[in-house]
């Protein structure tokens, strides 16, 4: 298991969340897990649709697959994420 640790930017409120996340989950469900925990971070204030909702890497520039391991997407610790 290799803990990745990134910043989450969530344009829509322009702030950013700190996580630590498993390398070997799949973009999609750090997705769910970022959504959720921003949500309880900001008391359910945030409006974000898992289902359309998409990982961004700011170093790289594209969008993630959600089908693919955080690792094999490239991201790194020190990465910054856009949830869009």
């Amino acid at each position: 298991m290799t803990k990745l640790f990134v910043d989450v930017f969530l344009p829509g409120n322009g702030k950013i969340y700190e996580f630590s996340l498993d390398g070997s989950m799949l973009v999609g469900q750090a997705t769910d897990r970022i959504i959720d925990n921003i949500r309880e971070a900001e008391n359910n204030t945030v409006s974000v649709d898992p289902k359309t909702a998409i990982l961004s890497d700011s170093n790289l520039s594209m969008r993630l697959n959600a089908g693919m391991t955080l690792q094999a997407a490239g991201v790194k610790s020190g990465h910054t994420l856009i949830l869009v």
